[in-house]
């Protein structure tokens, strides 16, 4: 199988440039901020992704009761944006009453301007208390997963016993960042494996099929490693792998502890390996593009290091070349179609799982109320038979008369130790013994 390369025709539509968003994925930044009203980053109806994306994170933490760590962060953002404004407020007031020199014949408690820094302040410290209520307190439910250290800090920097204190609005920032590192870096990539994105992707796949584009795969982390099989039958995975190099290459120069030595280190390994002359891996660069590469690496004064957007066109590039080469043919291929079949799947099997669960959770709840009637009635009827019973035998006192007229007499014994029945036959016959045979038998009972 040959070698797939870019066509020497090939050029760079700078009209048509691919966004490095995808539109069935994205990062919880963009997410978050679609929900705290920043607005999701990122061209191509990006703010819809988002907002699609986020109702679907909720799903998630509503289904698994964590649904308040999510809303606890918009509070703590929104607390500290109403009190930054309402702090600058109040201080300005109260500057230009001192700048003014204050007024000559009211008090300062008199005055508008402090009146009106009063009653911020108040809203602020009514505003504070009511978040430590809601997420924080003893009694909040459900409490959020930070330390108590954190907590102890809060109520610290809300308590004070001068009467003017005032409330920052960085009050609860450890708490707030505490839970939105765990939302980022635990339970949105749960999220992401979860069958809720499944179900959002599938949706997607199966009605919109037609508006994909190829970076709504190159940057769908399920989708891509479908794709990257697909292009590698086909011998052409080294544009994809071009792009992962580049993605990484850009990431790690961004972050601060990156060196300018390791990054330029890099930007000429990525240079070596796909645009020069004795490339391992090639992807069919002409001359004039390679030159721009060469310039797009030299550094733009002594000491700054290579440019982060060194390889910008030509990721550009690569990713137009896949749409138009590769993208259709992938849309109708196999690789795809088990791809959505697999979502299918997995979208089945939990509804299937959750189907379950509420018919056992209702068969318990079933159970537990016929238990609790059956135990209601046992007490019930066992209550009222030792009522009854108590009251039958302990209603009046047993004498020794009555005790006397309940014996049973069968017959008497004489001074001489003999029994004389006082039982007789009922047809008036006799028997032997002159007592009935009940009679005899007693007798010799009591001559034994």
């Amino acid at each position: 199988m040959s070698v797939a390369r870019l066509p020497q025709s090939f050029s760079l539509d700078a009209r048509n440039l691919c966004r490095g968003t995808s539109r069935l994925e994205r990062g919880f930044a963009d997410v978050y901020a679609e929900g705290s009203g920043g607005g999701g980053s990122g061209g191509g109806g990006g703010g819809g992704t988002c907002r699609e994306l986020l109702f679907q994170f909720q799903r998630f933490l509503q289904r698994r009761g964590q649904r308040h760590l999510l809303q606890f962060c918009f509070d703590a953002d929104s607390f500290k944006a109403a009190c930054g404004s309402r702090c600058s407020a109040a201080n300005t007031g109260l500057t230009a009453l001192a700048e003014s020199g204050g007024p000559s014949e009211t008090s300062v408690a008199d005055n508008p301007s402090s009146r009106v820094a009063e009653r911020l302040r108040k809203l602020i410290e009514s505003d504070a208390v009511s978040l430590y209520k809601a997420y924080l307190a003893p009694e909040a439910n459900p409490k959020l997963p930070i330390d108590d250290a954190i907590k102890v800090q809060i109520v610290e920097a809300m308590c004070s016993d001068n009467e003017s204190h005032c409330i920052q609005p960085n009050t609860f920032d450890a708490a707030r960042q505490a839970v939105y590192s765990l939302l980022a870096d635990q339970l949105y990539n749960e999220f992401l494996s979860s069958p809720i994105l499944a179900e959002y992707q599938l949706d997607f796949l199966s009605n919109r099929l037609g508006e994909l584009n190829i970076s709504d795969i190159v940057y769908c982390s399920s989708l891509v490693f479908n794709f990257m099989e697909y292009m590698d039958s086909l011998g052409a995975s080294r544009f994809l792998q071009f792009l992962f190099d580049v993605r990484n290459f850009e990431s790690n120069s961004a972050s601060p502890e990156a060196a300018t030595a390791a990054s330029d280190e890099d930007a000429l390994c990525l240079y070596d390996r796909y645009f020069s002359l004795q490339a391992t891996y090639p992807l069919g660069f002409d001359d004039q593009f390679r030159v721009e590469v060469e310039i797009a690496l030299c550094p733009s004064e002594p000491g700054a290091g290579v440019r982060l957007d060194c390889f910008e066109r030509a990721k550009q590039l690569v990713l137009q070349y896949l749409q138009a080469a590769y993208l259709p043919s992938y849309l109708s291929s196999n690789m795809l179609s088990n791809h959505i079949a697999s979502l299918t799947y997995l979208v089945d099997t939990a509804y299937l799982r959750s189907a379950k669960e509420q018919q056992q959770q209702q068969q318990q709840v079933q159970s537990n109320n016929y238990q609790q009637q059956f135990h209601r009635h046992s007490s019930t009827s066992t209550a009222a038979t030792t009522s009854s019973t108590v009251g039958s035998v302990h209603s009046e006192p047993v004498t020794n008369a009555d005790y006397q007229r309940s014996i049973v007499n069968f017959g008497r014994v004489d001074h001489l130790g003999r029994f004389h029945s006082d039982l007789h036959p009922i047809d008036g016959r006799k028997y032997g013994g002159g007592g009935g045979a009940a009679a005899a038998a007693l007798s010799l009972l009591v001559e034994f």
